[in-house]
């Protein structure tokens, strides 16, 4: 076993077999002590990535909805799949399960200060475009599933999890092109999901760190 056996998305099926999930948390680990001591990385443990969110912040939330998650993934997956992407990516197979954790330009190795071209970044904005507005769709698809499937109050904690990844990895998103002075051109689709908040609740302590800290 090895990480290329996981994608980064975390309700990847494997992922959600508990087993699975402490091998996949135990290669995160290394993963992560990589970046601090061999690319001088000190916040590797404490920025949103699929991995620290699923093994470290929001650990116990995930393991209490692990089962129902598990029980809807497979209508989840078919049925949102479908729903959700336009139909350009429909006939190039749709998006497979998981993917990259990193959609910067350059994915995590990118320097801060590094300029990309027009051509790159017109690119990557489209990309994220599609990414947010599908990651959008999916959970409003999936928590209607769950709703189907799970009882009624693991179902809501589920959706609750799917909602927060959304809104953290946006809010990632939000966080680097401030950073880069790229703000303006960050798709409207992933915007309105950094700064969407639940009114019952209002801001995630941790999400409204991160936007502060941008």
């Amino acid at each position: 076993m090895n990480a290329s056996d996981f994608y980064d998305f975390p309700f990847h099926p494997k992922v959600l077999d508990y087993a699975q999930f402490l091998a996949y948390c135990r290669l995160a680990d290394r993963q992560t002590q990589c970046f601090i001591e061999r690319c001088g990385d000190q916040s590797a443990d404490r920025v949103f990535s699929p991995s620290n969110f699923l093994c470290s912040f929001k650990r116990q939330h995930f393991l209490r909805v692990r089962p129902c998650l598990e029980d809807s993934e497979p209508i989840s997956f078919l049925r949102c799949d479908q729903k959700c992407h336009p139909a350009k990516d429909a006939e190039d197979g749709g998006m497979a399960r998981g993917g990259g954790n990193d959609w910067r330009p350059g994915g995590r190795g990118a320097e801060m200060g590094k300029v990309f071209s027009g051509a790159e970044m017109d690119g990557y904005e489209r990309e994220l475009d599609t990414l947010c507005a599908f990651q959008h769709c999916y959970s409003q698809c999936q928590e209607d599933i769950a709703t189907q499937i799970c009882s009624p109050g693991q179902a809501a904690l589920a959706a609750e999890l799917v909602r927060t990844y959304v809104q953290w990895h946006s809010a990632d998103l939000l966080d680097w092109h401030i950073l880069t002075g790229n703000e303006l051109l960050l798709p409207k689709s992933c915007t309105k999901l950094a700064k969407s908040v639940s009114p019952a609740k209002g801001p995630d302590p941790v999400l409204k760190a991160m936007l502060a800290a941008a």
